[in-house]
C-alpha cells in the first residue's frame, strides 16, 4: 500500500500560525503601551512597536485570512484524498469478489 501523500497546507498552517501569534502578542504590547504612556515616555518607541502601532490591524487581518484559506484548503484536501481512498478501497474489493465469482470451484474446497 503506498504511502499517503502529505498535505502542504499543514506546514503552512503552523508557520503562519506562529507568525499570527507573535504579531498578536506585538499588538497587544503596542495597545497596552497606549493605554499607559507613561510606560513608553521613558524610552523611545521600538520600530515593532511603530508598525504595530500604523499597520498591526490590517497584518492581523491578512494573516487570519491566509489561517483561514489554508484551513479549508488543508480540510479539502484532506476530504479528497479521504474519498479517493475510499473509491480505491471499493474498486480494489469489487476487483477480489470479480475474481472470487470467475474462480472454478472444483468441489475440493479450500486449500
Amino acid at each position: 500500500m503506498p504511502l499517503p501523500r502529505r498535505n502542504p497546507f499543514y506546514p503552512l498552517l503552523g508557520i503562519v500560525g506562529v507568525v499570527f501569534t507573535i504579531t498578536a502578542a506585538s499588538y497587544c504590547l503596542s495597545v497596552l503601551r497606549s493605554v499607559r504612556p507613561e510606560t513608553a515616555a521613558d524610552r523611545g518607541s521600538h520600530p515593532l512597536e511603530r508598525i504595530m502601532d500604523r499597520h498591526g490591524t490590517a497584518i492581523l487581518t491578512a494573516e487570519l485570512a491566509m489561517l483561514a484559506i489554508a484551513t479549508f484548503g488543508a480540510i479539502a484536501l484532506d476530504q479528497a484524498a479521504d474519498e479517493r481512498t475510499k473509491a480505491d478501497r471499493a474498486e480494489k474489493q469489487a476487483r477480489l469478489q470479480s475474481n472470487a465469482e470467475s474462480e472454478p470451484d472444483d468441489g475440493r474446497g479450500a486449500p
